[in-house]
């Protein structure tokens, strides 16, 4: 099996940036500096062919035989041959070669330049037709030489001076980026010290205007972590101090049937209740827990209500059955909208309980799935007596039940609404002024 391929080390910003712009910068510069080297060299090959090529004035011939100078020889090794076309030699340096391609020098007497041997030595040579001075229908071959090496030896006659202010540039446009490279560190660590204070006040934000919108996300993520924390830091204090009670209550039972002080027919029952109670709320603690995995995990899909609430249904039948209540199931079974179907099925199964509770016995009470407006609705509603005024502003609050309940369901049921994209709202049903029950309703803004 072939292991994954890892990503590189990361490195920090400052050097990636120093590595690709000063990188960049000299690579520019020597590439310029190249350019210009080239350039420099060709016009001084050229100089220097046509220099050599005037030498070939500067010979007269008569006879066929070399007459003299008309001009003073260069300074450097210079060597010449007279030769005649058939490439046999009439005059000059025996050691040059003579020009292997005599049938293709012009008439005109036209130089040509090529590279020839002069023993072991690499020579430039021009050869050139002329007419012999001494029979003018007659042509010789006149070619010159000079030593490869001489003319490679011309630093001095380069522009030095100019490849010096092009490195100069160099130097000084990477000072420029260093001072980038160092300022926009700075203005980094400045960004980091800001993200650590306690409020980021954007308005006094002094960083880079691209990190602006990264830093009040990370800022807002970050204040909300914190409020997360902090909320789960008082849930757990106050589910301590809840679990506390049953478990003081439950002693304080058995202490009372073990002295004798009331009868075990009365004590049993009062403890099945309290046992009770402390397991709807590990149950219901449990359901948090879970919940807050699903948010973690974030992975929802479409889930069919009707479907989630029919086996909520079928799950709290005994209940249902045990009260004599009149239940019905309505709406479309093809609705659907984005969730968990194991949360939703907390939910449901929640609200249902809650509803059975509060609907006294042969009462009316019923779940139904319906598409409203722009809207997909599920609505858990009952026969009961409604909600009092003074209990609504804590309806969603942790631990604030009454009557008997562990304080815990509704806080979970809108945690789970909102961890699915829906809202929760609780609201009496009246009925000419009268209140005749309680409709628990989810909402999603838009359908699958």
């Amino acid at each position: 099996m072939t292991p994954p391929l890892r990503s590189p080390r990361p490195t920090s910003l400052r050097r990636f940036l120093l590595l690709w712009l000063l990188g960049g910068l000299w690579l520019l510069t020597a590439c310029i500096v190249l350019v210009h080297l080239v350039a420099a060299l060709v016009a001084l090959a050229r100089e220097q062919d046509a220099r050599l090529a005037a030498k070939l004035g500067q010979i007269d011939t008569v006879g066929g035989e070399m007459q003299g100078a008309q001009g003073p020889l260069p300074p450097v090794p210079l060597f010449y041959r007279l030769g005649s076309v058939d490439g046999s030699r009439i005059a000059g340096d025996p050691q040059l070669e003579a020009f292997p391609w005599i049938s293709t020098l012009p008439e005109s007497g036209e130089p040509r330049f090529y590279v020839s041997q002069r023993g072991n030595v690499s020579v430039r040579a021009v050869a050139a037709l002329r007419k012999d001075a001494g029979d003018p229908g007659r042509k010789v071959v006149v070619q010159f030489a000079e030593p490869m090496h001489v003319r490679f030896d011309v630093w001095h006659e380069l522009p030095l001076g100019l490849l010096g202010w092009i490195g100069t540039a160099a130097v000084g446009m990477s000072l420029v980026v260093i001072s980038g490279v160092v300022l926009t560190s700075r203005w980094l660590e400045r960004a980091r010290q800001a993200l650590d204070a306690p409020q980021l006040d954007m308005e006094l934000y002094d960083g880079p205007s691209e990190l602006r919108p990264a830093m009040a996300r990370m800022h807002e993520l970050h204040l909300r972590q914190r409020e997360w924390v902090e909320e789960q830091r008082r849930f757990l204090a106050d589910a301590s101090h809840q679990l506390r009670t049953p478990m003081s209550v439950l002693r304080t039972q058995l202490q009372s049937a073990i002295a004798g002080d009331v009868p075990a027919t009365e004590v049993l029952p009062q403890m099945l209740h309290t046992v009770d109670r402390a397991t709807d709320m590990a149950n219901q603690l449990l359901s948090l827990s879970k919940l807050e995995q699903i948010k973690r995990a974030g992975r929802l899909q479409t889930v069919l209500l009707h479907a989630v609430a029919l086996d909520a249904v079928m799950e709290l039948a005994p209940l249902i059955a045990a009260k004599r209540l009149d239940f019905a199931l309505e709406g479309d079974d093809t609705l659907g909208a984005t969730g968990d179907p194991l949360m939703l099925g907390e939910l449901l199964r929640n609200l249902l309980a809650n509803a059975i509770h509060h609907t006294p016995d042969g009462g009316r009470l019923g779940i139904l799935v319906r598409a409203y407006a722009a809207t997909v609705e599920l609505v858990v509603w009952d026969g009961g007596p409604g909600v009092d005024d003074a209990l609504r502003p804590r309806l969603f609050q942790a631990f604030s039940a009454t009557k008997g309940g562990v304080g815990l369901g509704l806080s979970i049921c809108r945690q789970i609404a909102e961890a699915m994209g829906a809202s929760m709202e609780i609201h009496n049903r009246v009925d000419g002024g009268r209140v005749i029950g309680v409709d628990a309703v989810v909402r999603w803004s838009q359908g699958p």
